[in-house]
């Protein structure tokens, strides 16, 4: 049995576009030597098979996938008895360079925990609302091949590092702290990595991994985050007092870093998105 729909393609590409998807009860030997024309997400729902590309052979099996970029050689077939396997193929106008953001080869596989299965929950939910035909623009489904693409980031592994979601969960702590007590100029790398009880050698490498700098970068970054929303919305309040109420020691510290990340000060900055003509406009730096 298998189950298969081909949406109403658009006169005009979306940013992501399905072209088909389904599931097969009984995976078939499928050989590709040109490759296929759009994007191929191929994942394992019950049973093993073995897909290889660009000189590479991975097993499939329960909680894995490959994603295939168009024109990817490739050959897969069942292992082991019966292969059950769920598929998308896509293409769109965003897709090539969001999977290339995304940093994922030309043929990736991926690995996911078998108790936070929402890949596989998103694809059946997209199955059911495509034979649905509840989609004839194709919008709907273009937002949720967009979530699709984002669950295989956060929640899959392409390499023997936990996933994203994963490594997340083991700072959650640290980040609702931080989410509460930014305010304190005190605030410093070895309290935060003593928080999570491991080096600061380790905290900057978790936080490099997740968000691409360090601890204390971080920690910045979010205070600038809070200022920006406090600079339009508290035109009672200084430039010298939020710099003040979101860590810095001072207002000259704060007034250079926030420069130098938004290429504007923060009165500028306030002028622009605030209201006009308010109190905060006439009161010095």
């Amino acid at each position: 049995m298998k189950r298969r729909v081909v949406p109403v393609s658009q006169a005009e590409l979306l940013p992501l576009q399905l072209e088909t998807i389904g599931m097969h009860t009984e995976e078939e030997i499928i050989e590709r030597p040109n490759g296929y024309p759009c994007f191929h997400w191929l994942q394992t729902r019950e049973g093993e098979g073995e897909l290889s590309a660009n000189g590479q052979t991975w097993k499939m099996t329960a909680c894995s996938g490959v994603l295939l970029t168009p024109g990817t050689p490739h050959r897969y077939e069942p292992k082991c008895g019966n292969w059950r396997s769920g598929y998308i193929t896509f293409q769109g106008s965003m897709a090539a360079s969001f999977v290339q953001k995304l940093g994922w080869k030309e043929a990736e596989r991926f690995q996911w925990e078998p108790g936070n299965d929402r890949i596989s929950q998103q694809l059946n939910s997209m199955l059911s609302f495509s034979e649905s035909g509840g989609d004839p623009s194709g919008w709907q489904s273009s937002v949720e091949m967009y979530r699709f693409l984002t669950l295989l980031r956060t929640d899959a592994r392409t390499d023997n590092r936990p996933s994203m979601s994963k490594r997340l969960s083991r700072i959650q702590s640290l980040l609702d702290w931080l989410e509460t007590s930014f305010s304190d100029p005190g605030i410093g790398l070895a309290e935060m990595a003593t928080r999570l009880g491991i080096s600061e050698r380790q905290l900057n490498e978790r936080f490099r991994e997740l968000f691409g700098q360090t601890a204390y970068a971080y920690l910045i970054q979010l205070r600038l985050h809070k200022a920006k929303e406090w600079l339009p919305s508290r035109p009672d309040l200084t430039i010298r007092r939020i710099g003040e109420a979101v860590g810095f020691r001072d207002a000259s510290h704060f007034v250079a870093t926030f420069r130098q990340k938004e290429g504007m000060t923060p009165n500028t900055y306030r002028k622009l998105y605030g209201a006009v003509g308010t109190m905060s406009e006439r009161r010095p730096d």
